[in-house]
């Protein structure tokens, strides 16, 4: 995937995914639509989180740290946005089923910035072994 795909399709999906959202939060009433009204709204709340925060971290990354290859910056901001919207969606779903408490969502923050970090780790390791060969 080149960088330009990445940046147009992030683009369109997030409009997109959010003129979604917008039209379901508008014009869908969650007491008759459902279970489909629930999975169309997560999945489209999903996928604009995850291409907008993608889209920023990108930019942030292009804009902080100039050295770095456009595609590492690319596969580490889609990774972190897919997080970030994995854990949006947990914690409106714990709330939708009345689960949410504080301590959860700290747990869950915990959880996916400790993945993160196992993720970071390996991508450097895998960066230093590969500039060795």
């Amino acid at each position: 995937m080149t960088v330009r795909f990445f940046i147009i399709g992030a683009i369109v999906a997030a409009i997109s995914s959010w003129a979604i959202v917008s039209s379901l939060v508008l014009y869908l009433d969650p007491e008759r639509a459902g279970l489909i009204g629930y999975f169309l709204f997560f999945l489209a709340l999903f996928l604009a989180a995850a291409s907008t925060a993608s889209l920023c971290g990108y930019s942030v990354r292009r804009l902080v740290a100039r050295h770095v290859l456009a595609a590492y910056a690319v596969r580490t901001s889609l990774r972190q946005g897919v997080w970030l919207a994995l854990l949006l969606n947990l914690l409106l779903l714990l709330q939708l089923v009345r689960l949410y408490v504080w301590w959860l969502a700290v747990l869950a923050c915990i959880l996916l910035v400790t993945t993160e970090f196992i993720f970071l780790g390996y991508d450097r390791a895998y960066r230093r072994t590969a500039h060795r060969a």
